[in-house]
């Protein structure tokens, strides 16, 4: 019996891991586990920058049909309370409309949306609020008014070249100027930004635009004043942490962009200013 026990003892010392051996084991374990984190997190950017950009596809599929049912017309950027849109219900006093609620009732589950601060009731459920890097979709204030109306997208509101500004045909309805424009007003579609990532609803486009905004990674300042003369896009939402302002400027595809065709593609700034301002010509500073 002390011979059986003697061996089996004899058998554990053999088989088991010395302190060194232990230390060794955890020390590669660490290695790895420091090789592969950077790889599975840009992976997962990956894998929900792809997600954005169906999620995007689908807010231009949602488009076209709202164009269907309003004789061609599609949604302006906001329809202010001061007057009554022409093609949805008269607003009560208090009450504007902004694209995404005028089109939530073409996208699933989003019907019961009738006016700006409804899709607090539905961030978490909606491809309106569709991109999982948007900030707020971690970091939201439900009492901040700007965070319960601002879904991570931003709508641009220049259906025409710059060439042809003319405030009356903004698709961003007030007092005495704007319109609903027509969807063949956007003029070469798919050159032709319509929505991007971006902190606030409106892509609201300054004359000229260089890398050298102080603001980052939101906004890049053209000529005016902060903020009229910014370009609130989100420039690195995925992206890397690393990729600096330059290049997230003209080298790096940092964040994505539905153009007025139906495809959505991921932008620099540099390009996405240009799908704006000039589609189809490079008029962006360095």
């Amino acid at each position: 019996m002390t011979r059986i026990i003697n061996s089996l003892d004899r058998r554990r010392l053999l088989t088991a891991f010395t302190l060194v051996e232990l230390l060794v084991v955890i020390g590669i374990i660490a290695v790895l586990i420091s090789v592969l984190l950077p790889t599975l997190s840009s992976a997962r950017k990956q894998a929900n920058s792809v997600k954005c950009l169906s999620s995007l596809r689908q807010i231009g599929n949602a488009f076209a049909l709202y164009a269907i049912d309003h004789k061609g017309m599609w949604p302006v950027v906001v329809h202010a309370n001061e007057g009554n849109p022409p093609v949805v219900p008269r607003l009560p006093s208090g009450i504007e409309r902004r694209w995404y609620d005028l089109i939530a009732r073409y996208i699933s589950g989003n019907k019961s949306m009738e006016r700006e601060t409804d899709i607090a009731r539905i961030r978490e459920s909606s491809v309106i609020w569709g991109c999982p890097e948007w900030d707020k979709t971690f970091i939201y204030d439900p009492g901040n008014y700007a965070d319960k109306v601002r879904p991570g997208y931003g709508m641009q509101y220049y259906p025409y070249y710059f060439e042809d500004y003319d405030l009356s045909k903004l698709a961003y309805v007030r007092v005495g100027a704007g319109r609903y424009p027509k969807q063949k007003d956007f003029r070469q579609p798919s050159l032709r930004g319509l929505i991007a990532d971006s902190i606030t609803h409106v892509l609201s486009t300054p004359d000229s635009i260089t890398s050298s905004s102080p603001w980052f990674p939101y906004n890049f300042s053209g000529t005016g004043s902060i903020p009229s003369g910014s370009f609130y896009v989100d420039a690195r939402r995925h992206a890397s942490p690393k990729v600096t302002k330059k290049q997230s400027y003209s080298s790096v595809k940092g964040f994505n962009m539905l153009f007025c065709d139906g495809h959505a593609s991921p932008v620099s700034v540099r390009e996405a200013w240009n799908a704006i301002h000039n589609p189809g010509m490079d008029k962006a500073g360095n």
